[in-house]
């Protein structure tokens, strides 16, 4: 990687292009910034879970209106 690119990418987290050269000011900026990669990291499974679980949901009651009509008829 060049330094441009490490400096471009640390200037999305609002940091010195590595954490141990980061004043003790700037350290807290660099603590954010991978705090909100965390949170994103944490909770970017949600919504293709709950899409899963709502198809999970439309499954079942399906079955279960096919399963009764099969046994009426």
């Amino acid at each position: 990687m060049t330094t441009r690119l490490l400096t471009r990418i640390a200037s999305w987290f609002e940091a010195s292009p590595t954490p141990a050269a980061a004043s003790s000011a700037g350290r807290g900026t660099w603590e954010q910034g991978n705090a909100a990669i965390a949170d994103v990291s944490r909770w970017g499974w949600l919504p293709a879970l709950s899409g899963v679980s709502i198809a999970a949901d439309h499954a079942a009651t399906v079955h279960r209106e096919t399963a009764a009509a099969a046994s009426k008829g």
